[in-house]
């Protein structure tokens, strides 16, 4: 704990690095000892090896004795830390983990987390359209900077970290700018940024947010001055002119027009994926309580009981019974009771033990959900499930935190999910688990029917019904067996039916009760089946139809979207028709617009859909197919990177079918349903119908974008190896290329080079044996920058040579250019910079003639390193200033941003004045795109910064 005789410690670095106890300020020590606090503070709660110390606070400067230097400024800060512990007892707050060290605290401890959690919540406000909150709540959390972040650090890491850090709050103080203007309060925000376009005069948004404040303020005239001075700032230290947005601005004023944008305007930038890793937060997923839990308490007493008796926690806690006697409920119950003592955090994860329409998950996929919600990016996490489950324990070693693993199957696959203390970890499951007793000393908690008198009151209450027909609800109680699931299904059908008696009910189930028993479920799930078919049969058409069509459905739940399509309705017709599934207590929201069912429904869904006649489960599912194949290829055509020329066309086009305007609800579209695609493309995959197998591979094609943005390279790998079955079924060329393509580079992701080498090259040979020359250019220089990577220069020539004649000989001048161009780099590594200018500048010429501007800029800012090396210093600028231009009139900032960086390097090299202003507009670019090259060329600009001051 962050405590020493009960004062709690608050950690700094939004200005001066420093730490307070109470009021006290703590003494950090040398300069050196606060450089290792700020950088296991910036890794907070995650092992930070001791080299990464090393090359963080020493740099190319370290010492022979650095490794003794960190043990003694370790010892140092232990003792800073925790003044009261005794000399041999072991630390609380900063412990050794492995060959480093891992600084334990609470996100409530540390100022940054507390500005993060503010950005989230304003953003939240403005979705909600709460703009006047959100700007308020971005006013409390800009108050906690109180200077220049990590301030008193000094060295490279430090530099990097202040400008990441520095460039966070700017991107928040333009979103609070920018929630002011849409509300209409521009003319007081004039002077702050005036000032901010002043200190940041290459940020093009700074000065697009003071023009819209000037035209709020009624001074169009000092606006188009404001453009003005953008406009010569950048050309004089950039040689640019100004972005399309400060023209579409200028054009505005100039013609008297509103230059607000339409709403809704850009989103708020909050830290994702894509962009810097997640700050560590306290997860909370356990899903919402049942309003009430009648009948249990001596279940719940029984918990408590175990729970009291193991106060360091480390308990592992069992909760079993039949299907549908509320295992769940109980579980949740109890979680959402004792969370408050367990301050770390809850993790919940649904197992699906049971459901027939899915697998159950894997330790590893469990353990890759519970890494990432931990705050491990994806590319960091490991493997093997040995791996991930070492990590896992590692990151939530003595941290109080409810570990819930829901519809468990058996013991083995949950050994790897288990921490240690003092973590409670509560299980649910249909069997006893045995092994977990025997393995993990887990405690068992059985839960049978509910009670008579608990029966009834559970049927008063969900039913809505007064005390007076006591014998008829008594008599449908044991009818219903005292299962929970079927008592609620049967009194949903009361609450829906208010001239429906209570004894009507008991007579419908009684006279059915033991001929339904043998119609598809277990013997003690008869009663289930009695209540569900009385339930259905009180339905409408549509939604008892829809009942049965579910059960064709692969996936963990629906949207009105999908069903309107299976069915052949309006989607307004499904969501009114799921609303009334709902109302009857046979299906449940999830997430909004999501509807799942208890594995018994879905046991039922799937018995009703085997008496479907066999062309109408055949069209259903094909439409199925259709919508989710038809919606991923709209979604993979919006997300900010390019694609392959694989013609999608499902036969049945889906008539409605979500709303995706952009890269943002492209990428939520499919992080919502990537689970159900996949599951489709499995399903497509089982049969031999041509159609369907077509699905199979296309389905994961059009996720492979996707999981490469995402950078979930596990997803990816296991989708393509699905698609590559599929593929093989079919025998199709173009399906067995990319699938092959994309498994190749799928495993080069994991550093698996040779089986991804022999895939890329089988990927060649299809494209050799049908002809498809644009095919083998892909798959020739795609081998060969494999080969590249593995140092294999010489045969990286040979295939780029080759698909220099390939292009050449089919009169493909597009790819004949990109194999000019691939051949530059490849001379540049291999120092041979006359070659390397050669093949270049005719990749410009070719890439001029085609027409391909972003190539074109790419290819001159390569030639602008080859130049910097062979030393023609003055042809090195003039190159990467055509490279910006080229980008620029093609209108895309990333390759701008890759002109900015060359520029930049090549004037540094000449200690020449502008490198700094060039790696700033860089970084502005890419950081507002969320790229990888960010981080690189944040280093370079610090570097930069450090070696000016000195």
């Amino acid at each position: 704990m962050e405590y020493d005789g009960g004062e709690p410690l608050r950690f700094e670095v939004l200005g001066l690095l420093r730490v307070r106890r109470g009021d006290r300020e703590v003494d950090l020590g040398a300069a050196k000892q606060r450089a290792v606090l700020a950088v296991l503070l910036l890794a907070r709660n995650t092992p930070v090896s001791r080299d990464h110390i090393i090359e963080a606070v020493w740099g190319d400067a370290t010492p022979t004795s650095a490794v003794n230097l960190v043990q003694t400024y370790v010892a140092g800060l232990r003792r800073a830390l925790e003044p009261s512990r005794a000399r041999r007892a072991p630390a609380e707050l900063l412990t050794s983990v492995g060959d480093g060290y891992l600084l334990r605290l609470d996100p409530a401890a540390v100022d940054l987390d507390a500005f993060e959690r503010g950005v989230v919540a304003a953003a939240r406000l403005r979705a909600a359209g709460d703009l006047e909150a959100a700007a308020g709540a971005l006013d409390e959390v800009l108050a906690l900077w109180r200077g220049e972040p990590l301030g008193g650090v000094a060295g490279l890491f430090a530099e990097v970290e202040r400008g990441r850090l520095a460039e966070r709050r700017l991107a928040v103080l333009e979103e609070r700018a920018e929630l002011l203007l849409l509300i209409g309060r521009g003319a007081e925000l004039v002077q702050e940024l005036t000032a901010l376009a002043a200190e940041h005069p290459l940020r093009e948004r700074g000065h697009g947010l003071l023009m819209r404040a000037l035209c709020q303020a009624g001074r169009q005239a000092e606006a188009l001055g404001a453009y003005r001075e953008a406009r010569r700032v950048l050309i004089e230290e950039l040689g640019v002119e100004p972005g399309p947005e400060l023209r579409r601005l200028q054009q505005a004023v100039l013609a008297g027009e509103d230059p607000e944008p339409e709403r809704p305007t850009r989103p708020m930038a909050i830290p994702g994926p894509a962009a810097e890793p997640a700050l560590p937060t306290t997860p909370a997923q356990l899903p919402r309580a049942p309003v009430a839990l009648i009948g249990r308490d001596a279940d719940v007493a029984r918990l408590d009981g175990l729970h009291g008796a193991s106060p360091s926690g480390g308990l592992v806690l069992v909760v079993t019974g039949p299907a549908g006697v509320g295992k769940t409920a109980l579980a949740l119950h109890w979680a959402h009771r004792v969370r408050e003592e367990f301050a770390d955090g809850q993790l919940y994860v649904d197992l699906h033990g049971y459901d027939p329409n899915q697998e159950p998950l894997g330790a590893g996929e469990v353990l890759n959900r519970f890494l990432r919600t931990l705050g491990v990016p994806s590319g960091d996490i490991p493997e093997t499930v040995e791996e991930r489950s070492a990590l896992f324990r590692t990151l939530v070693a003595d941290r109080r935190m409810v570990v819930m693993l829901d519809n468990a199957r058996g013991s083995t696959e949950l050994m790897p999910l288990l921490p240690g203390s003092p973590s409670c970890v509560v299980v649910t499951s249909r069997r006893r688990l045995v092994g977990l007793v025997a393995h993990a000393e887990a405690r068992m908690v059985e839960l049978d029917m509910l009670g008579t008198d608990a029966a009834v009151e559970v049927l008063g209450r969900v039913a809505g019904r007064d005390g007076s027909e006591v014998g008829a609800m008594r008599r449908l109680a044991v009818l219903c067996d005292g299962l929970p699931l079927a008592l609620r299904i049967a009194a949903a059908r009361l609450a829906v039916s208010p001239s429906l008696r209570v004894a009507e009910l008991v007579a419908e189930l009684d006279d059915e009760h033991g001929r339904l028993a043998a119609l598809g479920l277990e013997d003690e799930d008869s009663t289930v089946r009695a209540a569900l078919d009385a339930s259905r049969r009180a339905l409408s058409p549509l939604p008892a139809r829809l009942l049965a069509l579910l059960g064709l459905h692969p996936g963990a739940d629906v949207t009105a979207y999908v069903v309107a399509a299976m069915a052949k309705v309006r989607v307004s017709e499904a969501q009114r028709a799921l609303d009334a599934l709902t109302a009857a207590n046979l299906l449940s929201v999830g997430e909004p617009g999501r509807y799942g069912a208890h594995d018994l429904v879905r046991v039922y869904t799937r018995t009703l859909a085997g008496e479907l006649g066999p062309e109408e489960r055949h069209e259903a599912t094909s439409r199925m197919l259709d919508f989710y194949l038809h919606c991923a290829d709209l979604a993979d055509g919006l997300l900010p990177v390019g694609r392959g020329s694989v013609r999608v066309a499902p036969e049945l086009v889906p008539e409605e079918v979500p709303r995706l305007t952009g890269a943002g609800d492209a990428t939520a579209w499919l992080d919502a349903e990537q689970g159900n695609l996949i599951a489709a493309a499995e399903l497509a995959g089982e049969g031999t119908e041509r159609l369907w197998l077509v699905h199979a591979w296309q389905l994961p094609y059009t996720l492979s974008r996707f999981f490469w943005l995402r950078t979930d390279r596990a997803t990816w790998l296991r989708s393509t190896e699905l698609a590559m079955r599929a593929a093989t079924s079919l025998g199709d060329p173009e399906a067995r290329f990319v699938t092959l393509f994309n498994l190749g580079v799928a495993l080069a992701q994991f550093d698996r080079w040779d089986e991804a080498l022999v895939r890329m090259r089988e990927a060649l040979e299809v494209a050799r044996a049908g002809g498809d020359v644009n095919a083998q250019a892909r798959a020739l220089t795609t081998v060969a920058d494999m080969l590249q990577t593995l140092g294999r220069m010489e045969e990286a020539e040979k295939f780029y040579r080759e698909a220099l004649e390939v292009s050449r000989a089919a009169g493909s001048r597009w790819a004949e250019a990109a194999a000019h161009h691939n051949l530059g780099p490849l001379y540049l590594a291999m120092r041979r910079y006359e070659d390397a200018k050669t093949w270049l500048r005719a990749a410009v010429r070719i890439y001029q003639e085609v027409g391909e501007q972003c190539g074109e800029s790419t290819c001159h800012t390569d030639l602008a390193a080859v130049l910097l090396e062979s030393g023609e210093l003055t042809e090195a600028v003039a190159s990467a200033r055509t490279a910006l231009s080229v980008a620029s009139a093609a209108m895309s900032p990333y390759h701008q941003a890759l002109a900015h960086d060359r520029l930049a390097s090549v004037f540094d090299r000449q200690s020449m004045a502008g490198a700094i202003a060039h790696w700033q507009r860089a970084l502005a670019l890419l950081t507002e795109l969320n790229a990888p090259e960010a981080d690189a060329v944040r280093a370079r600009l610090a570097r930069a910064r450090a070696a000016s001051v000195g």
